[in-house]
Order: structure tokens, then sequence, then C-alpha cells
């Protein structure tokens, strides 16, 4: 179905992240609707959450890494890396409760933020975090 090693990365990469997007907004809705818990709040509970399975699907499933996690080349550089994200979604977020108080929007400005932060994401997990020449050489 694909052509290269990188095809098949990003298209698994794609799919891990449609299954990160469908867990997070679940835990959104659940905190800020459900909940009732302030917007800022429920989108840091979501990006907490939710960076745990991210992270596992990706190392095992996209890159293939299996083995000991290293809490100082992949797992603290992975949480900073989602963190980044939940700072700026956290700024859509509050701006967008800010003006209109509405799921709709908070929920659209949480995955506008974690857009523009995908392909960046992918080059960080690729280049650096998963790329075993690079963990080598360091």
């Amino acid at each position: 179905m694909f052509g290269s090693s990188s095809d098949r990365k990003i298209f698994r990469y794609f799919l891990v992240s449609v299954v990160s997007v469908a867990i997070g907004q679940s835990l959104l809705f659940l905190f800020f609707e459900i909940c009732g818990l302030v917007a800022i709040l429920s989108n840091f509970l979501c990006v907490a959450l939710s960076t745990i399975p991210n992270y596992v699907l990706n190392r095992f499933w996209v890159w293939g890494k299996s083995g000991p996690h290293d809490l100082k080349r992949e797992v603290f550089p992975y949480w900073i890396i989602a963190f980044m994200g939940l700072g700026l979604s956290t700024l859509f977020v509050f701006l967008a409760n800010r003006f209109w108080s509405s799921w709709y929007v908070v929920n659209g400005a949480n995955m506008t933020a974690y857009g523009v932060l995908w392909v960046l994401k992918f080059i960080v997990l690729d280049r650096y975090l998963f790329n075993s020449k690079f963990v080598k050489e360091t």
C-alpha cells in the first residue's frame, strides 16, 4: 500500500494522531461539558492524560521502538513537546472561551493549536527523539 517505510511511518503517525484526537477531545468534553470545569483546567487535564497513550503508540507502533524507555532522551522531551502544545492550546482555549464560551469553539481552538504543531512534532520525533542514529551519536 505504501512505497517506503517513511510513507508507512507518516501514515501510522497520522492514525495515532486520529486516535489521540479522539481521546483528547473526549476528555476535553468530559471535563468541560460534563464535569463543568473551567476551560483551562479542562484543557490541562486533557493534554496530561492523552499524552500517555500518544507517547506509547508513537514509540512502539510508529517508530518501532521497544525496550526500556529513556527518560532523558525520550520521555522528558516528549512531555516538553506535549506541554508546549498545551501552552499554545491553552492560549487558544482561553481566548475562545473568553469571547464565545461554547464547547464547539473551545474544541475548535484546542484542535487548531494542535494542528499547528502536528508537522513540527513529527519532524522532532522522527529526527531526534526516536531516531536510532541520533541517539547513538549523542
